[in-house]
Formats: structure tokens, sequence, C-alpha cells
């Protein structure tokens, strides 16, 4: 009977990438819960540099993992950007 161990599994790049991905996403999403509860301004100030942070990491792996290949991005149709674009400035100005 042979046991795997952490250590003697290894990840490669594009699964290395992912993890660290979704890492910066979820803590993207726990920060953004974090300031909405927070009360004390120096709680929320630091927060909120957490929070950037963490969304500039996101993007940067994001960006990093289009440039090798491990992610797609696809334009969207011009004509369903403009019916979204058309959505959110009715949802914008019903707010205002």
């Amino acid at each position: 009977m042979t046991h795997e161990y952490k250590a003697d599994i290894t990840l490669n790049e594009k699964d290395s990438l992912q993890d660290l991905l979704n890492l910066e996403k979820t803590m993207v999403k726990t920060y953004s819960t974090a300031i909405t509860e927070g009360a004390s301004k120096g709680f929320r100030t630091l927060i909120k540099a957490h929070w950037n942070d963490s969304a500039e990491t996101q993007a940067d792996v994001f960006f990093l993992m289009t440039e090798l290949g491990y992610a797609k991005v696809e334009s969207a149709p011009e004509n369903v950007l403009s019916e979204q674009k058309n959505k959110f400035s009715k949802i914008k100005s019903q707010l205002a």
C-alpha cells in the first residue's frame, strides 16, 4: 500500500497559477465583505488597501495566464456590449 504525501505532489505551472488566481479571487470577495461590515474608519482604510492589493494581484495572475495560453478571453459582439451598457445605464439612472 502506497501513501501519497503532500510533499510528493507537485503542481505544474498552470495548476499553480490557477490556485493562486482562485486564492486572490476569494481574498477580494472576503475583503469586500469585511469592508461592508467594518465600522471603524481605520479598519475600512486598511481593508480597502488589502482589497486593492489582492485585486491587482488577481489581475496580474490572470493576465499572465492569458499570455501563457492558460486562459482565453473572447471579445463579446458589439451588439451585446451595447445592450449591457444600456441595461446598466438604466439601472444607474433609477438609483440616482
